[in-house]
């Protein structure tokens, strides 16, 4: 059974954060970042091919996914169980009565916010990702917890996240997928 470390960080809202209470949250602490290189190493180890085209098809690959989500499409990386991860484009943007009638320049005369005026320009795109419900739930039952000190915590699970804690909830965002 596989070990995962995580670590207690306490948060603590500031004034701006209203509704926000004291709270600990738990955050899994990730030891190394493996590489394409790495990965293809891994898969060489295993009689399969040689790493430097094991490289450069995991590279390929991920260009072929940008591609494709770029396109509008949901790519799945699959496993012999099921999904893995599925990566697919998001978008955020939205217009509100209160926005109109704030910005009575572009919208003269108007006090409510209609489907028309929220406009390409005013939406923002991105990627998602999200793992297989069978990926995610074997990952769980096949791992035991060991807690490390927070000071001592090198890497946080997601260097880009912008998770701030708060009321003890969690921030897994979007369901699993049946996988």
């Amino acid at each position: 059974m596989a070990t995962n470390k995580y670590q207690v960080v306490e948060f603590t809202p500031n004034s701006n954060q209203v509704g926000m209470s004291h709270s600990f949250f738990a955050q899994a602490v990730v030891d190394n970042v493996i590489t394409n290189k790495e990965l293809a190493r891994k898969i060489e180890a295993r009689g399969i091919s040689r790493a430097a085209e094991i490289k450069s098809i995991l590279e390929e690959a991920a260009n072929i996914i940008i591609e494709e989500v770029s396109e509008n499409n949901r790519v799945q990386l699959e496993a012999a169980d099921g999904v893995l991860v599925s990566i697919y484009p998001t978008a955020t943007g939205s217009i509100s009565d209160a926005y109109v009638q704030a910005h009575q320049d572009i919208y003269p005369g108007k006090t409510a916010a209609t489907e028309d005026m929220l406009t390409a320009d005013m939406v923002k795109w991105s990627l998602s990702a999200r793992v297989g419900s069978k990926m995610a739930k074997q990952f769980a039952m096949n791992k035991t917890a060991q807690k490390v000190n927070y000071n001592a915590a090198q890497t946080p699970a997601d260097p880009e996240s912008d998770n701030q804690g708060g009321n003890g909830g969690s921030d897994q965002g979007d369901e699993n997928l049946e996988g």
